[in-house]
């Protein structure tokens, strides 16, 4: 049962409120007295994606808007603006030509282990065909 009272000069209210944090799938929960899960208000923002590739992918997206925008006008400023490297951004920046096939497998996480951004930034073929063959993704 929650109580509150007034401290005795009457500047401090003291609040007693029962209830545990457990955590649960990794984040913390507060469990009533009652045992049920108290949920937040508002849902969480987003979270940025663990997986390296699609991160990589956001990344390359969000560059080459910013160029084509002109909101930079060159690789080496919006390295510079960006706090990474030229050679790293260039590199990235090729992940544009992938296939919308590959964008939408990476997208949905379920890509084989033959696609890595190691293997993304050591190279992609123009051609989708030989892109899908290359990263393991040619349909039986």
């Amino acid at each position: 049962m929650s109580t509150a009272h007034l401290s005795e000069d009457g500047t401090i209210l003291h609040i007693h409120i029962p209830m545990q944090l457990r955590r649960r799938g990794g984040r913390k929960v507060i469990l009533t007295p009652d045992g049920r899960t108290a949920e937040p208000a508002t849902a969480p923002a987003p979270a940025m994606p663990d997986d390296p590739v699609v991160r990589a992918l956001i990344r390359a997206r969000r560059w080459q808007a910013m160029l084509e925008s002109g909101e930079v006008a060159t690789i080496k400023e919006l390295a510079e603006k960006e706090g990474v490297e030229k050679s790293y951004l260039a590199k990235l920046l090729k992940l544009n030509i992938l296939s919308p096939a590959i964008v939408e497998t990476i997208l949905r996480g379920d890509y084989p282990d033959t696609l890595s951004l190691e293997k993304l930034r050591a190279g992609i073929p123009l051609d989708w065909e030989e892109q899908q063959e290359l990263f393991g993704l040619r349909a039986a």
